[in-house]
């Protein structure tokens, strides 16, 4: 890769020849605004001054080309309107703007009424074993927080000495028998890969291993280290020969199938506080900020110290994914630390020259540790402190501080893609789609750095922009044979829409959702197999953004109950009527039959309790259509009964809650 200085030359030559453009040229600000009905997706952009031609291209969120574009404007179009979709869903478009200066690119996942993401797969949490006992507490609690977002969690506790092949070898283990992995969070200084010879930077003696965990993320790709002999970096970290331990591979084998994250405060002084204390303070705050509890206004800054630099225009990467986050009036180009210190922005985005305790205009590691940093996603770019692995690594700074920055990522050579974050997904999605980026995403006039073994995400990966106040005081009572009744306490968000309910097996597999959207504080489970159960109740809310709505799931409760089941009774089904409804369920006091009748007849109504006792009989004759029947229950005890019907012949068994 000895061929990058000269591209770094090239690069400053060019910077000369830019300097006029704005950075903000080479990103195409997207917003939208949509409409159930009819249906209806409405682009907008900030215009670009230099005369341009915009391309405008749809996909699918899981297809892997654009294919021919679906509408050409001109430079006097600022809005593009698609009226080619439906509610419920979700599309994905690029638009490319190409004019006399510069070529830029933009990206939005819009949606309209999108649907929750109920199941995210299974994770592998791999805990330092400096952490096992020091932060039980805080670990236990973020296991419980990712399994409340709908991931199975599987833990390891391993030593930071274990070397990275026996790491992945419990990673490929894991993902040949659990076709379910999505994930792995890595929390600590468990031991990092090296791979490469690579400077993405452009420094001389920067060129060799960089930091790798990407690394723990590929399952089928080949890695050797046989090949690479390169001593010529300043840095004995950097030096790679054969057999070594250092992985040889400059760009990914094969593409990855894992997210990858860690959270790493190790050999960080300039803090003046122990690791397992930085530690302690990132959890609590991920804990946080995961239960809607810190004040952060979704914004975005942008510290821009570069500008177009030759067209790599590295904060595009700030211009280009913040708009449709939080949207184009609220993204403001602001110093940073002093930005952060006095106000709270959810998104930052700072680059500038740099070593790897600092960056040009935005700062140094000790101005994190000396001041407060408001902000939850961070993107930097700068020479050296892309290589993180070190001690006082400014691109890690922002974990130590004990305010909420919460991950943070090397963003400019490549460009990273958070777009599909608006509409739900955790950033570790945004990390994957970025380590496997090629040309699926544009990353401006040149593409360095994508695809190689250096990007990485630190941080929690299970984190998303929007979360809501959880339900509380989960209770599940368990009746013999007859099945449980879940109930709680509402939300404090006054516009959740509703709840679901799922129910596991295992406390920390995968859970089934077993209803539909309940308006309800509670429901009745009558169907399963009997045995330990475990409940969890998810709030859910139509969430607005810059990029359309989309059913946005908050974080479960959980707790367990034994629970029997009725035995299914094999009669013949009563064909008599269309339909019928019976409401509220639960219910205190006046219950009501709903029964759409295709004939007339008369019809007997028992109540049996949950032990199979008739406790009251009634008889009603039934006419063609609609008939309303109430029963007054106020004063049964309350538990869970049966009422059976029967007309002509034929049966129907309905299961309902009396409650106090």
């Amino acid at each position: 890769m000895k061929h990058f200085y000269l591209y770094f030359c090239f690069a400053i030559f060019l910077y000369t020849e830019a300097a006029a453009q704005s950075t903000a040229d080479y990103a195409v600000q997207l917003t939208d605004s949509v409409s159930v009905s009819p249906p209806m997706i409405k682009l907008s952009w900030k215009p670009h001054t230099d005369n341009p031609t915009y391309y405008i291209f749809r996909k699918s969120k899981t297809a892997t080309s654009w294919g021919a574009q679906v509408a050409t404007l001109t430079a006097s179009d600022s809005s593009y309107t698609d009226t080619n979709v439906a509610a419920d869903s979700a599309y994905e478009y690029q638009v490319i703007s190409s004019g006399t200066s510069a070529t830029g690119s933009g990206y939005i996942f819009a949606g309209i009424k999108s649907p929750p993401l109920h199941n995210k797969g299974a994770l592998i949490m791999l805990v330092d074993s400096l952490f096992t006992d020091s932060c039980a507490a805080d670990i236990a609690r973020l296991k419980d927080d990712i399994r409340a977002d709908g991931w199975e969690v599987i833990r390891y506790d391993l030593s930071r000495n274990m070397p990275d092949t026996d790491v992945h070898a419990i990673i490929k283990n894991e993902y040949t028998n659990n076709p379910g992995l999505k994930a792995v969070l890595i929390i600590g200084h468990i031991a990092v890969p090296y791979s490469g010879d690579i400077n993405p930077d452009g420094h001389p003696d920067h060129l060799g291993a960089w930091p790798a965990d990407v690394y723990y993320g590929n399952m089928d790709g080949i890695w050797t280290d046989v090949s690479v002999n390169d001593v010529s970096a300043g840095y004995a970290a950097n030096k790679n020969i054969p057999g070594d331990g250092k992985w040889d591979q400059v760009s990914l084998p094969s593409a990855n199938q894992l997210q990858v994250s860690r959270i790493d405060v190790y050999d960080m002084p300039a803090f003046n506080k122990t690791e397992v204390a930085m530690m302690h303070s990132y959890l609590q705050r991920d804990h946080m900020y995961k239960m809607d509890s810190l004040d952060i206004v979704h914004r975005a800054l942008i510290s821009d110290n570069f500008g177009a630099f030759g067209g790599e225009a590295f904060a595009a990467s700030g211009f280009r994914n913040f708009p449709p986050l939080v949207g184009t009036d609220s993204v403001k180009s602001i110093p940073f630390i002093a930005s952060l210190n006095a106000e709270s922005y959810q998104w930052s985005y700072g680059c500038g020259g740099g070593s790897f305790t600092s960056a040009g205009g935005i700062g140094n590691t000790t101005d994190f540790a000396n001041n407060n940093v408001n902000g939850i996603f961070t993107m930097l770019f700068g020479s050296y402190f892309g290589d993180w692995n070190v001690t006082n690594n400014f691109m890690r700074a922002p974990l130590c501080s004990d305010t909420p920055a919460l991950t943070v990522c090397w963003s400019g050579r490549p460009l990273w893609q958070f777009h599909h974050m608006a509409m739900g997904e955790n950033i570790g999605y945004s990390s994957l789609l970025t380590q496997n980026n090629n040309s699926l995403y544009l990353s401006q006039n040149f593409n360095y750095g994508a695809n190689w073994v250096h990007v990485a995400l630190l941080g929690d990966l299970t984190l998303r922009t929007d979360y809501i106040k959880p339900p509380a005081d989960l209770l599940i009572t368990s009746y013999p044979d007859s099945g449980a009744t879940i109930a709680w306490t509402a939300s404090p968000d006054t516009a959740v829409a509703g709840y679901y309910v799922y129910r596991s097996t295992t406390a920390y597999g995968t859970y089934d959702k077993i209803s539909g959207m309940l308006a309800a504080t509670s429901f009745l489970d009558t169907a399963g197999t009997n045995g330990l159960q475990y409940y969890m109740v998810r709030p859910v809310k139509l969430q607005s953004n810059p990029s359309g709505t989309y059913y946005n799931l908050g974080l479960g409760i959980v707790d367990s109950a034994t629970v029997t089941y009725p035995v299914p009774v094999h009669v013949k089904p009563l064909v008599a009527y269309k339909s019928i409804s019976l409401y509220p369920n639960p219910v205190q006091r006046n219950m009501e039959l709903v029964i759409d009748s295709k004939t007339k007849g008369e019809a007997t109504f028992t109540i049996l309790n949950s032990t199979g006792q008739v406790v009251r009989t009634y008889s009603r004759q039934l006419d063609n259509g609609r008939n309303s029947i109430s029963f007054d229950v106020s004063k049964m005890p309350a538990g869970v009964y049966s009422l059976v019907m029967n007309m002509d012949g034929y049966s129907e068994t309905k299961k309902w809650i009396k409650m106090n």
